[in-house]
């Protein structure tokens, strides 16, 4: 049926107000649609904070004073650790989107690999391998991307499973050697960005 003859038949089924509510309704689905759940909007509230304890531990020997930059990813390194702690939160409104924002330097070729994960209460010191806490669930892949750049990482799926157990937040992030050259992390020790968490509420 061609469009027109279509039309001539709806108008007679609806007479003429019943096809300008027919075409009203069709029109209401044309619009802007909807912002995607999980979607960050103009609206959302934001929150930036700082980790309360941040340590590192290296599979290449004892870790000493923080320094004012971690390098990951090179084969020198070995096997990097880093620990975040942050403040437990307490929202009252729905977490859309959480990240883990690292400013990062060097020349680490395509990037570095990277496992983020929930973690358990580290101990008083972090110094040597194996002082370090117990990697929990989830476990997160993720890639450091050309240095030079904030590297923002995706943590929500973190943040919401520490929200269940009202406990601060402990992330850790671990990376293999990879490539002759590292990644420098900025660490803010010497001033400089710090590691921060974004996130931002519905």
């Amino acid at each position: 049926m061609g469009p027109t003859v279509y039309l001539m038949a709806l108008r007679r089924r609806l007479g003429a107000a019943g096809l300008w509510l027919a075409f009203s309704a069709a029109a209401a689905g044309c619009g802007a649609p909807a912002t995607p759940a999980g979607m960050v909007s103009e609206q959302s509230a934001r929150t930036l904070l700082l980790p309360a304890r941040f340590a590192w531990l290296s599979s290449k020997g004892p870790s000493a004073t923080l320094p004012s930059a971690i390098a990951l990813g090179g084969k020198a390194c070995g096997r990097v650790l880093l620990y975040f702690e942050f403040a437990e939160l307490a929202p009252s409104r729905r977490l859309l989107r959480a990240e883990l924002l690292l400013n990062a330097s060097g020349a680490a070729g395509d990037g570095v690999d990277v496992e983020l994960s929930r973690s358990e209460a580290a101990q008083a010191e972090l110094r040597v391998w194996s002082d370090q806490p117990q990697a929990l669930e989830p476990r997160l892949a993720a890639r450091l991307g050309a240095p030079s750049s904030v590297q923002r990482l995706d943590v929500t799926e973190i943040l919401r499973a520490e929200q269940q157990q009202r406990q601060p937040l402990r992330l850790l992030l671990h990376a293999e050697p990879a490539s002759d050259e590292p990644m420098l992390i900025e660490t803010g020790a010497a001033g400089g960005a710090q590691p921060r968490l974004e996130i931002y509420w519905e």
